[in-house]
């Protein structure tokens, strides 16, 4: 099957694109909303682009309703952004953080999702976070309908009962939370586990 890309529908697209290339990890993305709150967000349309600057390519598509998305109009306003790692304990605040809300409405507070700050000039991450990366805005990439957000990294978080001074540290929750993982994900995960050893 040959699917042109030019005739196909937005959605068409991304649902190839999504099922594809995979698995990936899922960014939750936290910012904070002109009245203050804290909008959170997960995207799967996430990557590193460049380490020298630490640089993160955020795909940003819009609303059901086609308007833009509470993530991107903060980013734009604010610069900031803070993208935690995810793992399986936040799995369901994660899911409920994926429904469309108001613009102004926080998830964290419709959902109860507590935060905690781990830099005062940078929006906060749900409790328990392991891995997060403060950034501010690089640039924005205007593609067609959808928009991708370039956020380079300014500090780096890392809890310290999974750092290392070496930083050879392995995340237990990598490869185990993210798109399409399920239940692949062990067997990913003991694969790179064997392989470092050998």
């Amino acid at each position: 099957m040959i699917i042109d890309a030019h005739s196909s529908t937005p959605l068409q697209r991304y649902k190839i694109l999504s099922n594809t290339i995979t698995p990936r990890p899922i960014a939750w993305v936290s910012t904070i909303f002109p009245n203050g709150g804290i909008n959170l967000a997960p995207f799967s349309f996430f990557a590193p682009i460049s380490v020298n600057p630490p640089i993160f390519s955020l795909c940003i598509m819009q609303k059901s309703d086609g308007s833009q998305k509470d993530t991107f109009r903060n980013i734009t306003q604010s610069k900031r952004a803070t993208i935690s790692m995810c793992e399986l304990s936040h799995l369901e605040a994660l899911q409920n953080s994926s429904n469309e809300l108001d613009f102004n409405v926080s998830e964290a507070s419709e959902f109860g999702i507590s935060l905690e700050i781990i830099e005062s000039n940078y929006p906060p991450v749900p409790q328990g976070i392991k891995v997060a990366f403060m950034c501010e805005l690089y640039d924005v990439l205007e593609l067609g309908d959808s928009k991708s957000v370039l956020l380079e990294a300014k500090s780096f978080y890392i809890a310290d009962e999974i750092y290392t001074q070496d930083l050879n540290f392995l995340p237990q929750f990598i490869g185990r939370v993210g798109r399409i993982y399920k239940s692949p994900g062990s067997q990913i995960f003991l694969q790179n586990n064997h392989e470092k050893k050998d």
